[in-house]
């Protein structure tokens, strides 16, 4: 009974690792495709910035304004790919990780090297990713809001407080690698003496 229930577990883990992959995938497939259309990406533009160019009245109290740069060239179609398959790539492995995890406690074999390798490519990635996903994007962005005419705030591209809770749980996970590495060499040393 109980060999069957780990076995039910760790295949709910599989698949809910490989929905969060599908999930990420399908989602970077719809950007791109909107990214690569005629009508060009959406892109969310303060007013203040945006207000001369798209002719907006000075009384007006919109904080945000999303438009589409139809005239945006390759280059900043590159850009704005590039950090949706970064995003989507980041995700997947992950997902994978985190399924390696999973399935290291499910079988009981947590301070196995997987289950420590796997917790240090999360932290890696996340880490990764918080650092080149907004100068990526904001590269993109920059090119599509000068395509509109509208002025970029180049700074706006290193605000990280917006990805600071993936940079904890990166943080975390290192943490966790280290922990994991640590009971690693303790379990050895404990082996040897049996």
């Amino acid at each position: 009974m109980a060999a069957a229930s780990r076995t039910t577990g760790a295949l709910d883990l599989v698949v809910y690792g490989v929905a969060a992959s599908l999930a990420a995938v399908a989602v970077a497939v719809f950007r791109i495709t909107e990214i690569l259309s005629p009508e060009g990406p959406a892109i969310t533009v303060g007013a203040d910035a945006a207000s001369t160019a798209l002719g907006l009245s000075v009384g007006a109290t919109v904080d945000t304004v999303s438009v589409r740069a139809p005239d945006l060239g390759v280059g900043g179609r590159s850009w704005m790919i590039a950090a949706v398959l970064l995003v989507a790539v980041a995700s997947v492995v992950v997902a994978a990780a985190l399924m390696r995890v999973a399935l290291a406690v499910r079988r009981g074999r947590v301070f196995a090297g997987g289950a420590t390798r796997a917790l240090a490519v999360i932290a890696g990635t996340l880490t990764a990713a918080v650092f080149a996903w907004p100068i990526v994007d904001g590269m993109g962005r920059q090119h599509a809001m000068q395509s509109l005419g509208i002025r970029f705030e180049t700074l706006s591209m290193l605000d990280l407080l917006p990805l600071l809770p993936i940079l904890l749980v990166a943080v975390a996970a290192a943490v966790l690698a280290s922990a994991f590495a640590q009971g690693e060499r303790l379990q050895r040393d404990t082996e040897g003496l049996v």
